[in-house]
């Protein structure tokens, strides 16, 4: 296996709950915990271990929040280029992934 990094900005996360449906196969609800995450066009590399930067942000997504496996920081410089450049600020290694657990909820009937 390939180890892949992608870099990007948390924009918001949103909880749903998908109420029991059986032409989709939900027998009961289900919570479903998403983030919104717009991506570091151009962020390359392993910022944990060597100097990763971007100048702008790209396309956004919508992925599980289970897939987030670490929060990152980000500073901004203009000292090379003039209107300006971000460097992401990695410092997870050695330290406990994040993890998204869902807490499991007892639902009541809306009736």
């Amino acid at each position: 296996m390939v180890d892949a990094f992608g870099y990007g900005r948390l924009d918001f996360i949103i909880a749903l709950t998908c109420p029991p449906n059986r032409r989709f196969n939900i027998e009961e609800p289900e919570l479903h915990i998403l983030a919104q995450i717009t991506e570091a066009k151009g962020a390359e590399g392993d910022a944990a271990n060597e100097f990763v930067s971007f100048t702008q942000f790209g396309r956004s997504v919508i992925l599980d929040v289970t897939s987030v496996l670490s929060v990152v920081g980000r500073v901004c410089t203009t000292g090379i280029k003039a209107l300006g450049e971000w460097y992401i600020i990695d410092r997870s290694v050695g330290t406990c992934e994040t993890v998204f657990q869902p807490p499991q909820h007892a639902y009541e009937d809306d009736d």
